[in-house]
């Protein structure tokens, strides 16, 4: 059984991100709303290899995506985790230990946290996984599922319906087709593809819009029927646009300034792509 952190370091954890809790975003519990409240976890990489750094945030996302058809989930946003968790620097190479991850799930409203790692050993792949009660702090289910590389897709769909047992959901023939239908409308079977959707996620995390639509473009390319692929690409068009306006509405002003013999700023340039996302 994982334990919470000590009343003190809970204390200075919520301090440090007061502002980020006191916005509408993060007061997700509501009191009308008798949906279990899930928080899924960036899955750990433990193959060792860099070229699988940021598998974990794709694993998260689809999960997340996923789940998000079962109307009795509360998915907490995987932007909001990334943001969380970074401001509190619980995050080591993508990795957030038990304590820290039920932590988390404290302090945004979750009751349920899902953790897990990955494990390649060509041709093979493991996912393994568990989910959290974090009211009792006890590890409710573990669970593993191991498979070709090449059969991802058959990998995800066992790792989620051992999630939902977990959960503690026996779901109705409904919800279960509309598991499926998520699932299959989701579909990346390429390993390959994985890797590129989770660099496109991460320059999302660390604001690179550009370079994630970029990013997306290619992984749509490999993938044309997947439905997150293609929200993910147009959720990632729209911010890049913004950042292009914005960038355009700076130069404007800058040579306004400049002609008014003030702001005589440099050119504004595209952000450089994120070192952490190689």
């Amino acid at each position: 059984m994982a334990r919470i952190r000590s009343p003190l370091m809970l204390a200075a954890a919520v301090a440090a991100v007061a502002p980020l809790l006191a916005t509408p975003r993060g007061a997700l519990a509501q009191e009308d709303d008798d949906r279990r409240v899930v928080a899924v976890m960036r899955y750990y990489n433990n193959t060792g290899d860099d070229k699988y750094e940021h598998l974990g945030r794709a694993f998260s996302s689809m999960m997340i995506s996923d789940l998000s058809v079962i109307e009795r989930i509360r998915l907490v946003e995987r932007e909001r985790i990334e943001e969380l968790t970074k401001e509190l620097d619980f995050q080591q190479s993508g990795y957030v230990d038990p304590e820290s991850a039920q932590t988390v799930g404290m302090m945004i409203g979750a009751e349920w946290v899902v953790t897990g790692a990955f494990l390649t050993v060509d041709p093979e792949m493991r996912l393994d996984t568990r989910v959290a009660n974090v009211e009792s702090t006890e590890i409710v289910t573990t669970a593993e599922v191991t498979g070709e590389q090449e059969s991802l897709f058959d990998l995800q769909q066992r790792l989620s319906d051992q999630v939902v047992a977990g959960l503690e959901l026996a779901l109705t023939e409904e919800e279960q087709a509309a598991l499926r239908a998520q699932q299959e409308a989701n579909r990346i079977d390429d390993l390959d593809t994985m890797v590129r959707f989770s660099q496109a996620l991460c320059l999302v995390d660390y604001g690179d819009y550009v370079g994630a639509a970029e990013e997306l473009q290619e992984v749509q390319t490999r993938a044309p029927g997947s439905a997150i692929v293609r929200a993910t690409l147009g959720l990632m068009k729209d911010k890049a646009e913004d950042e292009v306006k914005n960038a355009v509405t700076a130069e404007a002003n800058r040579r306004i300034g400049g002609l008014l013999g003030r702001n005589r700023n440099p050119q504004p340039q595209r952000k450089p792509r994120p070192a952490e996302c190689g």
